[in-house]
């Protein structure tokens, strides 16, 4: 190959090669700043900036805001895609500042855009404008901190189908009510709150959710109320107070993760998830053994890990309320030598688990301590009466230098 043909090899523009459909691909991973700094290269690009699918804008507060809101605002006028399939905006200013916000969100649902993602950091909350509550395209919507819900009347989102409230603030009860009554096909629902001073109860009534995820860290009292007859996955944490979550109406819940919430609450809750097939528990206090009357009878797959010592009571239960149970997943949260020396010792049951005895063929026991007496007992008893065990996977420490042991049972028995 001669010297010309190798230099124009080299200096050959391969990516104004690509297809229209690649670069857009391509434009979609990098900043929309950075994207649009591209219409300057040619009458193609200019092109291609006004049909990208995906933008992403944020102001800073040492940015011009009037220039950041009339540049987003005249790029949004310009855009040409047929569909608007997400739109993230992000603003951090002042307080009083954030007038322009509802203008650009306006414009995005006149190009029936089809994801919004709204955050604003402000010391003012942001109330998001009653006007967008009919958008007829918009199928995910997540809001975040700062963005206040005053929603007066029922709302018409016939199309969402996943909406995310990330720290939002609520004007009372019935906001909560109205924005969820007129979200009819709604699967997908993730609530975190961290403060909520206006709210008493915050009721989910939902025929069409399918996957709820619940996070509270907040001192301010609040109760969740549950109602969704096809939910299949449940998703729970930090709910501490006893009178924190009532779930009235879930039949259908096949996956539950209840995570660092107070036994009173579990007590309170887990005769409503005698549905679930894989359930994982990590309670917060000590089971007090009170309203512990139920059985799981489609449990096929259990994790269990607490901080407290007294894991195994809860663990002896769940078994005995178990009778299908297959994989067994233990992980020991607790390692102050002051918890070792001031908890109850384990008594052996009476009477073996049926699941023990039938179809428990999986056992992992993370950072598994042999120096406990009350662990080596647990280990023991469950290990000669599981008898149909083919897989045991043991960590003995939280070291990232050991791995697990597996021993699986001979096909021969």
């Amino acid at each position: 190959m001669d010297l010309k043909r190798r230099s124009f090899l080299r200096n050959r523009d391969r990516i104004s090669e690509l297809s229209d459909a690649l670069l857009l691909q391509i434009l979609s991973f990098v900043p929309t700043k950075d994207a649009v700094a591209t219409s300057v290269l040619s009458k193609r690009w200019r092109y291609l900036c006004k049909m990208m699918p995906r933008l992403r804008f944020w102001y800073e507060r040492t940015d011009d805001l009037e220039r950041f809101s009339d540049n987003v605002c005249r790029f949004l006028l310009s855009h040409q895609a047929p569909v608007l399939q997400s739109l993230h905006l992000e603003v951090n200013s002042e307080r009083g500042s954030t007038m322009d916000i509802g203008v650009l969100l306006g414009v995005a649902f006149g190009l029936h855009v089809r994801e919004l993602e709204l955050q604003v950091y402000s010391w003012e909350p942001y109330r998001f404008p009653t006007s967008l509550y009919n958008c007829r395209t918009l199928e995910t919507l997540k809001l975040g901190s700062r963005v206040l819900l005053d929603v007066p009347f029922p709302v018409c989102l016939k199309a969402l189908r996943t909406l995310s409230l990330f720290d939002v603030s609520y004007k009372d009860d019935g906001s909560v009510v109205n924005l969820l009554s007129g979200c009819s096909v709604l699967e997908n629902l993730e609530v975190m709150m961290f403060s909520h001073p206006h709210l008493g109860t915050f009721t989910i009534h939902v025929p069409s959710l399918q996957n709820l995820t619940l996070i509270s860290d907040s001192e301010d009292f609040s109760v969740f109320v549950i109602n969704a007859p096809h939910l299949k996955h449940l998703n729970l944490k930090g709910l501490i107070d006893e009178d924190s979550c009532l779930i009235e109406n879930t039949p259908e819940v096949v996956e539950a993760h209840i995570t660092d919430v107070s036994s009173v609450v579990y007590e309170n809750i887990h005769g409503s998830l005698t549905s679930v097939k894989r359930l994982s528990l990590k309670i917060a206090s000590p089971l007090k053994l009170t309203k512990f009357n139920r059985i799981f009878n489609q449990l096929v797959c259990l994790e269990i890990h607490t901080y407290e010592p007294e894991w195994w009571n809860l663990l002896m239960l769940m078994l005995h309320s178990s009778p299908n149970l297959q994989v067994l997943k233990l992980i020991s949260e607790w390692f102050r030598i002051l918890d070792r020396l001031t908890y109850n010792r384990w008594s052996q049951p009476k009477y073996v688990a049926e699941c023990l005895v039938n179809r428990l063929e999986t056992l992992v026991w993370e950072n598994y301590e042999g120096d406990i007496e009350d662990d080596r007992e647990v280990a023991q008893y469950m290990l000669s009466n599981a008898s149909r065990l083919e897989t045991l996977a043991w960590k003995r420490q939280p070291s990232p230098e050991q791995t697990f042991f597996i021993r699986k049972r001979d096909s021969r028995g």
